[in-house]
């Protein structure tokens, strides 16, 4: 009985994941039709890309302390409701500062679930167990990726803009209820809050010093490549969002592939996660310096798209998914997955705000450099890292 609960409330969390990146993938589906009809323009989408990484980095670190602390259900039930709130009141399409601010509560709101998933992992199974069970679980960002691309697309096509926000609002609404009827008897296991470490002494650690500039620039790819992919390929190569859908697609589907080749590579490199995540950055750093000097084919130019989304969803599982289960010893899981996320979405929300109007004076190729640099000087810290382990 007690396997087949946790399964439960395994699968729940993870529907639930999956359905805030769909309430998050819509903005991106949407900004051509967005710019189209003149709601929003180019950099008023970088500017919402910023506003959601910084927000998310900013209740990542916040949301992260309070979740070793608070019942798992509380943070996500939470979350989930304000999200779909913030959602639905998007698509009534107020003035540009309202939906600002509706999108920075989306974000905050969404920042809310991840560490609690960690957290409820960590308290159903045993560590090697949750090690395992958490590299399944991130596939959910893959999933909610694929979903949100095709569900959105759907939505606009068949319904129009606004219910692009309004539907997917309604599905986060959905599992909130689903939570609270499933989790609202998980309690927080005080075993290891006894042992908890400040955030002050967490931040002395040195691994976790030598780990920061690496998330921090892992996050310029990873958000980056999702909020700006619809809108390259409809600029670069002229197709429509119908014609788009078909590239973008495979970029959060290798995303998923590489999810879930997570556990192979992290057996190849000895359990050593970081090694995992050295090896990803040299093959983002090679992809990123092919789009840069640029290409006629959608086709080819999806591929390397695909490629760094795959070395970035590796990373970004190893940094904040594998590397915090270390301190589940002293209930500090939650708060070094927020400190991993922080630095990770402070990354991406920075690089938006330029990248919306570098790629308008510019174009794209200044990007792409800029993660080739990033990767490589990601590698230098991983070096160092290693040092520090021997």
């Amino acid at each position: 009985m007690k396997t087949r609960k946790s399964t439960l409330i395994f699968i729940i969390c993870y529907l639930s994941y999956t359905s805030i990146y769909i309430a998050r993938l819509n903005l991106s589906m949407a900004s051509p039709g967005l710019i189209d009809a003149q709601i929003l323009d180019t950099a008023q989408v970088g500017m919402m890309g910023s506003i959601f990484s910084i927000v998310y980095s900013i209740g990542r670190l916040l949301n992260g302390q309070l979740s070793d602390r608070l019942s798992p259900w509380i943070m996500i039930s939470i979350g989930l409701i304000l999200a779909g709130i913030s959602n639905i009141f998007i698509g009534f399409f107020p003035p540009f500062a309202g939906i600002l601010l509706l999108w920075g509560t989306n974000a905050f709101a969404q920042s809310m679930l991840w560490s609690s998933i960690l957290c409820t992992i960590a308290e159903l199974y045993d560590e090697e167990t949750a090690r395992k069970k958490t590299s399944y679980m991130v596939t959910s960002v893959a999933v909610g990726n694929i979903a949100g691309i095709i569900i959105n697309t759907f939505i606009i096509n068949r319904f129009g803009l606004a219910f692009a926000f309004i539907i997917p609002g309604g599905l986060t609404l959905l599992f909130s209820t689903l939570v609270l009827l499933t989790m609202r008897k998980k309690k927080t296991t005080q075993a290891a809050v006894r042992n908890h470490i400040s955030m002050t002494r967490l931040l002395q650690n040195k691994s976790i010093q030598l780990s920061l500039t690496p998330a921090i620039l892992h996050g310029t790819m990873k958000d980056n490549i999702s909020l700006w992919m619809t809108v390259y390929f409809v600029d670069r190569f002229n197709i429509n969002l119908n014609q788009s859908a078909y590239f973008v697609l495979l970029i959060p589907t290798m995303g998923f592939i590489g999810r879930m080749l997570y556990p192979a590579c992290y057996k190849l490199c000895k359990g050593d996660e970081h090694k995992v995540s050295f090896y990803a950055f040299l093959l983002c750093a090679d992809a990123a310096l092919i789009l840069g000097f640029g290409t006629n084919s959608p086709l080819f130019a999806a591929v390397c798209l695909s490629l760094i989304y795959t070395a970035v969803s590796i990373i970004n599982t190893s940094f904040l998914s594998i590397y915090p289960i270390r301190f589940v010893h002293t209930g500090n899981v939650a708060s070094v997955s927020g400190i991993m996320d922080f630095a990770t979405y402070f990354g991406a929300g920075v690089s938006s705000l330029f990248y919306g109007f570098i790629i308008e004076k510019a174009g794209y190729s200044p990007m792409y450099f800029s993660w080739a640099a990033f990767s490589l000087i990601s590698i230098f810290f991983l070096r160092v890292l290693f040092s520090e382990k021997r």
